[in-house]
């Protein structure tokens, strides 16, 4: 299930609901922003908080040629009042895969794997195992459906917040369903590439794809706030996540369901000082080789259908508007996370509410605030 699964809270979010209205702006803090520069970033915020009826939101706006902006926007918690806080934790969703697909590309350069290697190797049981490449199910060519489209795993998800998921749960799942395509012949987006890169991980490892984040990618860069969870909650200071209902009604959906059923496709935890540390490494290739890094950036060919944004896509990482990152929705919430190679701009953006009327929010708003970005960034 990753995150950027609106199909899915279609289904899952006529369980409850409680009213919510979005807030007028908490705080705004900036350096070396003009004031012009700063009113168009806020004014485009605020425009989609306005009409999607968003509660709250942290958009974080850094460049070292026109300033920084921190936006703090409505409620976290729409029951208490409580304000956006710059340090609450969010879930980051499918921003997860970043994380995941760089523990796959370190064990490229380590030379414990490759791109080219396929599924036989490790799954011969998984359906044309022998044809799908681990490239394939980084760039989202494998074909293989996605199993949080299932309406069986939907309602047990929902229903059975406390489930455990076992990652091979998952895939069983998805491989009961046709493939959308032969391998490499198309681009689908399916969270069950990801659950399996997972599973690919531990194989070679013999420790769980948490364990080797956190060692690897969130002990190394110091992201404090950055966790794996292992239950339904969020540690610490949070902004509440809200589900989209009829009639505009809103679910706190923060405590909803088990992570696990999200897995290395989606169950990451982090805030905006940590995603702001973390898309620089991940742009920048600084975990890796130089050619694995080219091979990352190298995108599928053409443009990919992404819940309705058009963008291109690599190894787990997107290319919009001149910047490089990934996206996530699902659960409540809806962010981004992306850097510009050229200009050296990172945006990190959190919403609390998802989905948003079948448009990919927090995507959308990005390409909006990097289009702002780019014409003050070429003056």
């Amino acid at each position: 299930m990753g995150c950027s699964i609106s199909r899915f809270f279609k289904l899952c979010v006529v369980l409850l609901f409680v009213a919510a209205m979005t807030m007028p702006i908490v705080s705004c803090s900036g350096k070396g922003m003009s004031t012009e520069l700063k009113n168009n970033l806020e004014q485009v915020v605020d425009n989609a908080m306005s009409k999607y009826k968003i509660p709250g939101a942290i958009v974080g706006v850094w460049s070292p040629r026109s300033g920084d902006l921190v936006m703090l926007k409505g409620k976290a918690d729409v029951k208490t009042g409580a304000d956006m806080k710059s340090a609450d934790r969010v879930r980051i969703c499918s921003i997860t895969k970043t994380f995941t697909i760089t523990v796959v590309l370190e064990l490229v350069d380590d030379g414990k794997l490759s791109l080219d290697d396929t599924l036989a190797r490790f799954y011969p049981d998984i359906p044309a195992a022998d044809q799908i490449t681990i490239r394939q199910l980084c760039n989202m060519t494998a074909g293989i459906f996605n199993y949080s489209d299932d309406p069986a795993f939907l309602k047990t998800y929902t229903e059975d917040p406390n489930k455990v998921w076992k990652p091979e749960e998952l895939v069983s799942i998805a491989i009961a369903h046709p493939p959308y395509f032969a391998p490499g012949k198309g681009w689908e987006y399916s969270n069950t590439n990801s659950i399996i890169l997972g599973m690919i991980v531990e194989k070679i490892t013999g420790k769980d794809i948490a364990s080797q984040i956190k060692s690897r990618l969130i002990d190394d860069l110091k992201l404090t706030n950055t966790y794996w969870p292992e239950g339904t909650g969020i540690d610490g200071a949070h902004a509440h996540g809200y589900l989209a209902g009829e009639g505009g009604q809103l679910t706190d959906g923060t405590s909803l369901f088990n992570p696990s059923g999200m897995g290395a496709s989606g169950a990451l935890i982090s805030n905006l000082d940590d995603l702001k540390a973390w898309v620089v490494p991940l742009v920048n290739g600084d975990q890796l080789k130089k050619d694995t890094q080219v091979q990352r950036t190298t995108m599928v060919p053409g443009d990919c259908d992404y819940f309705g944004v058009k963008v291109k896509y690599g190894l787990g990482i997107l290319a919009s508007e001149g910047f490089l990152g990934h996206p996530g929705d699902g659960l409540g919430y809806t962010n981004a996370a992306f850097r510009s190679p050229r200009t050296g701009t990172t945006i990190v953006v959190f919403l609390n509410k998802s989905p948003n009327e079948d448009t990919f929010m927090a995507l959308t708003l990005f390409t909006q605030l990097a289009k702002i970005m780019n014409a003050s960034d070429s003056k």
